[in-house]
């Protein structure tokens, strides 16, 4: 006997074509995971645009390790591309020149940090393949008539 269909609405499943649709406010619900003091800037500003995101509305506090994870490597991939940079030549086992070995350090983090942003949907690619879709909130007819007719003293160059 074939399984019974889920009402149309309540199954999430890319298979069928149906998106999870994201809204309210997640952290009313997910505790913000501590920044790492010793993170670089380009780490922490990551992480702060991660946050700013409405793809965090679909977290929960599982997702905390990963969240994690996803920070460490960019961290690392950034310290060892920063130290790489300043030597991209090392010397070989046999004393020929060959590519600093933390060029591979990065690379391992860089392929860390990219398996964190498809488990959590981050960047528009990962959204997809999740099934989420961001919702906007929704204007007031008013906001909107306002915003076609120039809403104020100045006409709207738009309409000549």
């Amino acid at each position: 006997m074939p399984r019974t269909k889920k009402p149309a609405g309540t199954a999430v499943d890319r298979r069928n074509g149906r998106r999870a649709e994201l809204e309210g406010n997640p952290l009313e619900r997910f505790a913000l995971p501590r920044r790492d003091p010793a993170w670089l800037l380009e780490t922490k500003r990551a992480w702060a645009a991660l946050w700013d995101d409405p793809v965090v509305q679909a977290l929960s506090p599982v997702d905390r390790p990963v969240l994690l994870r996803w920070a460490d490597a960019l961290d690392r991939a950034v310290r060892s591309l920063r130290l790489a940079d300043a030597d991209p030549v090392a010397t070989g086992s046999m004393g020929q020149p060959v590519e600093n070995p933390l060029y591979g350090v990065a690379d391992k983090a860089v392929k860390v940090a990219q398996a964190c942003e498809a488990q959590l949907g981050v960047g528009a690619l990962n959204r997809a393949r999740l099934g989420l879709t961001i919702t906007t909130a929704r204007r007031s007819l008013e906001d909107l008539n306002a915003a076609l007719t120039g809403g104020g003293d100045e006409p709207d160059p738009r309409l000549g």
